[in-house]
């Protein structure tokens, strides 16, 4: 919280002392003596007007900022990378990060190392990373596939956690649960709503988080918002895939921030291919009530009119065309009770819509149609409270409620011919219709209660209960009871474990009426145990060694696409299976390691991992298995250049064959029992910042999958007839996402 009336002049005073006076405003401080010595003077005076943007200017010429945790702001060295660690070390804000022992942090800072989340499978990417990486179109929600257990095809924004579903991992934006917050929805998700540059960074969980955050089995993205240094901060953005706009300012208790884009897809891709365009906006308002008082206004905005076309051919065309309207807002207020009580209201609004509607027209082999209408409305609630009254124990709890209603309408026809129509047990044509309109609530509770035991030791427990209304289940509510454990084995080597049961009910946005379900289902559950060994070497180099073993039980009946997970109207396709694995299971080993040296920095990590669905009575591997996966990276920046590179390379998804059977009809084999071939692929960029009269100028230059490999996603079966003028299956292949070059111009000013 901002405090009021700042000393009319700071230079040549101890920047301790600065930060120690903000702190009994009611600002809270954190950083380490040795970080901070006694003999750091304050060299010239601020220009800011707001205590946070004091202290970043005053620090900035010792080459410290400010990094934000837990509600606490931290002081930290100012160099940016990926930190693919847990907690104390990724944060860059915790003093192991600094190489120095929690307990030289001071005041607020040993209330810190209790308030810091203990739990493993905990990473986090600042604003510049996100940026610099080779990632396309500065995605944040895409820099998570950087992590170790991370799956994901490069063409969606979304990935899978430690073999969970895309669908198992929740993202919030300034404390609030974002629903739905992906462009060209209804054909991979392509990009995500979120502005990288309106965000601090990301925080990521892949496993073992904490009570507070319930109704998610795999993992966590939590963003906050930037808060603007400068009275009045603008940028202008233009790239092959954004056009943008970003303004920010503070004034006295005031701060704002306002992003919005425009997709340039439309504008670049030939227009046979469609016409994929789409917008968001996203803007937040804060007051300082009070010293110890914020209160705060957001909302995002995401319209999407989409109209994609894979065969252009008026005797093969396939078409489909979605419109999207996602409108949520919500409000925030803050309150510091006193030194050791805090609390947090939000209370939101949804407003959703999605109409799909799309054609097929393939004599050869389907004519189809499709219409696709859903609508949302919600309404939440959600208070949190922190008790935190020495620095050995730290308690937190809170309710929460959400109230919701939604109506679908869904028609879908299709005639099979050719091959399709030879699929064993599959009819000639298909015709289904499914209307639905359920509503009702979804409730929490949840209570955390954490113990420093040592000078070593820190033991966190909790229990959450969730319940839903508008499944229609008699009774359906969880309980989620959780253990976290932290041991410092020696000065740099943390030892973590987390054991915990997470649930997570069917949304009610994603009732499968498209496949004839008009049904929800329990809630599923997962068992999650995480070990993890975090060490920090002397020469600035960090390793993570993690085991996790997920066990995943009532497992919701899913559907999916043998041979082509990228058809635009997967639903009607005569590969198309209903899967109801009994459970399912996931286990692996991560190994990370990341190290910075001066300008240049790089990291890389390994993951062996097993993830299969037991369907009737038989293990069959998950369709996003990856048996052993590679992460790895480089940067250097200098003053006004970046440059980074990354590769992934990964087992290959599995798949599954086909075959004729003796009847002349054909018949997949065992459920991916093949697999495509390795995936692999290496992403570059290069910027360069010029200052100019007014502000400065970011140049870039970005290529995904630079060697252009043609990595294999989908069977394209077809019949063809061989040399004896016998019907034999004829295997083509469609591969993921090409070489993609971009460029992009940033002005700041």
């Amino acid at each position: 919280m901002a405090a009021d009336g700042p000393p009319a002049s700071y230079a040549g005073r101890s920047v301790a002392d600065v930060i120690d006076e903000f702190r009994e405003r009611g600002l809270e401080f954190a950083y380490s003596t040795i970080l901070v010595t006694p003999d750091l003077v304050v060299l010239a005076e601020p220009t800011a007007t707001s205590p946070l943007e004091i202290v970043r200017q005053i620090l900035g010429p010792h080459g410290l900022t400010i990094r934000t945790d837990s509600g606490v702001y931290l002081v930290v060295r100012d160099a940016k990378g990926v930190r693919s660690a847990t907690d104390g070390a990724e944060q860059q804000g915790a003093a192991e990060t600094d190489d120095r022992p929690m307990e030289s942090v001071i005041v607020s800072a040993s209330r810190y190392s209790i308030s810091r989340d203990i739990a493993a499978s905990k990473s986090s990417f600042d604003q510049r990373t996100i940026q610099n990486l080779p990632d396309i179109g500065e995605d944040p929600i895409r820099a998570a596939q950087r992590l170790p257990g991370a799956a994901a095809s490069g063409a969606s924004a979304v990935a899978h956690f430690r073999g969970g579903e895309a669908g198992d991992i929740g993202i919030m934006l300034n404390g609030q649960w974002l629903f739905d917050p992906f462009h060209i929805r209804d054909y991979q998700n392509i990009f995500s709503a979120i502005d990288a540059r309106a965000i601090e960074g990301i925080e990521v969980y892949t496993g073992g988080f904490p009570v507070r955050y319930g109704d998610r089995m795999s993992g966590l993205v939590l963003m906050d918002s930037i808060e603007s240094e400068d009275s009045r901060h603008n940028e202008i953005g233009l790239s092959v895939f954004n056009t943008s706009l970003l303004t920010s300012g503070t004034s006295g208790k005031m701060r704002w921030l306002v992003s919005a884009r425009r997709g340039n897809l439309d504008l670049v891709i030939k227009p046979a291919y469609g016409q994929p365009s789409y917008f968001d906006v996203f803007g937040e308002f804060s007051y300082d009530l009070t010293p110890r008082t914020r209160l705060s206004f957001n909302a995002l905005y995401a319209d999407d009119a989409i109209e994609l076309i894979l065969e252009e051919e008026p005797s093969e065309r396939d078409q489909v065309s979605s419109d999207t309207r996602n409108a949520q807002f919500w409000v925030r207020l803050d309150s510091r009770w006193s030194e050791t009580l805090s609390s947090t209201i939000v209370l939101s609004s949804v407003d959703y819509s999605n109409r799909r509607s799309g054609f097929a027209n393939d004599a050869e082999k389907m004519v189809a149609t499709v219409e696709d209408n859903r609508e949302i409305k919600q309404t939440g609630f959600r208070q949190d409270w922190l008790w935190n009254p020495n620095d050995r124990h730290w308690t937190q709890w809170g309710i929460s409620a959400t109230v919701s209603d939604a109506s679908y309408a869904y028609t879908g026809n299709a005639e099979y011919f050719g091959i399709l129509a030879l699929y064993e047990n599959q009819p000639e044509s298909l015709s289904r219709a499914a209307t639905a309109s359920p509503e009702g609530g979804s409730y929490a509770v949840y209570f955390s209660d954490r113990w420093r035991l040592d000078e070593k030791s820190t033991l966190e427990w909790g229990l959450r209960w969730d319940d839903q209304t508008y499944t229609g289940l008699s009774s359906d509510s969880q309980l989620s009871p959780r253990l976290s454990y932290l041991h410092r084995l020696r000065e740099k080597t943390d030892l973590r474990v987390s054991i915990g049961r997470y649930y997570q009910s069917q949304p009610i946005q994603s009732l499968q009426v498209e496949d004839g379900v008009t049904n929800f289902w329990p809630a599923q559950r997962a068992d999650h145990v995480v070990l993890g060994l975090q060490h920090l070497f002397a020469n600035e180099m960090s390793m993570r060694l993690e085991m996790f073993y997920k066990d995943i039980s009532r497992v919701r009946p899913r559907f999916e696409n043998l041979f082509d997970p990228l058809g635009l109207m997967p639903e009607l396709q005569p590969d198309r299976v209903r899967l109801a694995p009994a459970s399912a299971r996931s286990r692996g080993v991560e190994l990370s390691v990341d190290q910075r040296l001066g300008q240049f920095g790089w990291w890389a990590s390994y993951t062996w991992s097993n993830v299969t669905d037991e369907i009737d009575g038989v293990d069959q591997r998950r369709s996003w298995d990856q048996a052993h996966a590679v992460q790895a990276g480089v940067d250097w920046k200098s003053e006004h250049w970046d440059f980074s590179a990354a590769t992934s390379v990964h087992t290959g998804w599995p798949t599954t064959e086909l075959a004729f059977n003796t009847d002349g009809k054909v018949s997949p084999g065992p459920r991916n029992a093949s697999r495509h071939g390795t995936f692999a692929t290496l992403d570059m960029r290069l910027s360069r910042r010029f200052d100019v009269r007014r502000g400065s100028l970011l140049v870039f230059i970005e290529i995904s999958n630079i060697l252009n490999r043609r990595n294999q996603c989908c069977i394209d079966w077809d019949i063809a007839e061989d040399a004896g003028g016998e019907d034999v299956l004829e295997r083509g292949q469609d591969y993921w996402m090409p070489l993609v070059p971009a460029i992009g111009i940033l002005w700041e000013f």
